[in-house]
């Protein structure tokens, strides 16, 4: 088993041991490498300005994506190849988007500048088209506080994206991807010296399978567990918490399935929200618009569906979908296997059904019948990059008019997201009509125990969770304009 964990910065071979495996990926490039192109501003994964691209050689191909290197810790680029903005220029030329950034005078300050350039970079990556719509949602993760971003769209909108060169084909390198793609295949346990005092010492473990992760659980259940690290990685950076023993799931691929039998859907619990979200837009374009609003390209590319359940958060974005689909949850430990349903494992605020020796390994999902009457709701102050004041989902399937089949989930109503099933039972063989939807809006509110904090107050998330009944109805059974006289 290694003690060091290794992956690559432009080409470049990196190798790091003990308290270094801790340190943020954004410092590592600034402060170790030099690379300050690199920037930090919020360490908090909201601005993009310290965006770079992560890649993976799996099965035979490279997939780069964005991500926010300030909550990237080096045990989670263990076996990747990481790209930044100093790699672009080539042969003292700049890269297309970069010369093109400067052309539309889209860079002021220059802060914010090269993390723009990256996601561009990444959109390039992924041979997506560079139309407004594209560039708008791919640059979503990415603020500027001076120039304005006309500038910038402007300097996307000039290229044509087919014809930009790959900046990930000049690091073709069979030494390198040989390298990696064996280091995803073997276990790492990388600790900080002996020398230290007991309770400064560090550890991470990076298991190669998912019965080596849950032996590893069984023997040290105050583990702290990460994959995915978008919110933890914000808590450490912030001083609200500290990690200290951490078992590593980022390069586990039994936790990357997804597979679709009929009409359930299977899904890993480490599976990222980007590559979910390019299933959800042709199976259901519902989740697909909430997933588009879900953070940004750079939290979906390394946020996971078994992290948003497992910090247990009343607001998590995927909740309402996930309680309206039925998912069950499978919870693997040294044991064998065990399955909860998810309307049964929260117990209270932050509190669930997860014993200290089990992780979350799959999600099963009953994807929603053509028949079905199914949309989601998220309330948020901004459309994009927010958290939610409230979310919900919907799940009806209707004969002849009537409730034959109900499902009602809410978020930040209470301590925990809930399915509403007093207002289920109610609808049930009803008619599908304005005033039964009326009804069921004041009996939903009498379900939910909603309080006010930075986000929303508490007589807002009322009103929000009794109207939402009747807009879904209004959207259900538009009306034509009315005529004028």
């Amino acid at each position: 088993m290694r003690d060091s964990l290794i992956f690559y910065v432009n080409g470049k071979r990196q190798q790091v041991r003990g308290l270094s495996a801790f340190r943020p990926l954004s410092d590592y490039l600034r402060i170790e490498l030099g690379l300050t192109g690199t920037k930090v501003v919020c360490a908090e994964g909201d601005c993009g300005s310290c965006t770079v691209l992560l890649g993976r050689f799996q099965s035979g191909k490279w997939s780069y994506d964005a991500v926010d290197c300030c909550i990237q810790y080096l045990f989670q680029v263990n076996g990747a190849h990481v790209i930044t903005v100093e790699a672009l220029r080539e042969g003292g030329v700049l890269h297309p988007i970069q010369q093109a950034m400067v052309d539309h005078f889209g860079s002021q300050c220059g802060y914010c500048t090269p993390g723009f350039v990256m996601a561009l970079t990444a959109l390039v990556e992924q041979q997506t088209p560079f139309t407004r719509t594209n560039v708008e949602l791919g640059l979503t993760g990415n603020l500027c506080r001076c120039t304005g971003y006309k500038q910038i769209y402007d300097a996307a909108l000039s290229l044509d994206h087919e014809k930009l060169p790959k900046v990930s084909e000049r690091y073709r390198n069979r030494e390198m991807e040989k390298e990696l793609e064996e280091i995803l295949l073997s276990p790492a346990f990388v600790q900080t010296t002996t020398l230290m005092a007991p309770s400064e010492e560090k550890s991470v473990f990076l298991p190669a399978t998912l019965s080596d992760a849950a032996f590893y659980l069984a023997e040290n259940p105050e583990l702290q567990i990460v994959c995915g690290g978008t919110d933890v990685s914000v808590q450490v950076n912030k001083g609200k918490t500290e990690l200290k023993k951490v078992l590593c799931l980022s390069q586990l691929r039994e936790l990357r399935c997804l597979e679709i039998n009929d009409q359930k859907l299977m899904v890993g619990a480490g599976l990222c929200w980007s590559e979910l979200e390019r299933f959800f837009e042709s199976k259901v374009p519902e989740f697909h618009k909430i997933l588009k609003v879900f953070g940004s390209p750079q939290i979906r590319n390394a946020g996971t569906m078994g992290g948003n359940i497992a910090n247990a958060s009343p607001i998590a974005d995927s909740l309402p979908f996930l309680l309206i689909t039925d998912a069950e949850l499978e919870l693997t430990s040294s044991k064998g296997v065990r399955h909860v349903e998810l309307q049964h494992f929260y117990k209270g605020y932050k509190q669930m059904d997860l014993m200290p020796d089990e992780l979350i390994s799959r999600i099963s999902i009953r994807l929603p019948r053509k028949t079905d009457l199914f949309r989601l709701f998220k309330i948020s102050k901004r459309r994009d990059l927010d958290i939610s004041s409230f979310t919900a989902g919907m799940r009806f399937n209707l004969k002849q008019n009537r409730f034959e089949e109900v499902r009602l989930a809410m978020g930040g109503v209470a301590p925990m997201a809930l399915r509403l099933k007093e207002t289920e039972k109610w609808l049930l063989g009803r008619d599908f009509s304005l005033e039964t939807m009326k009804q069921a809006g004041r009996r939903a509110v009498q379900e939910i125990t909603p309080i006010s904090d930075v986000r929303a107050s508490r007589e807002y998330r009322l009103r929000l969770a009794e109207n939402i009944f009747e807009k879904l109805y209004y959207e259900s059974n538009p009306q034509p304009a009315t005529q004028s006289a």
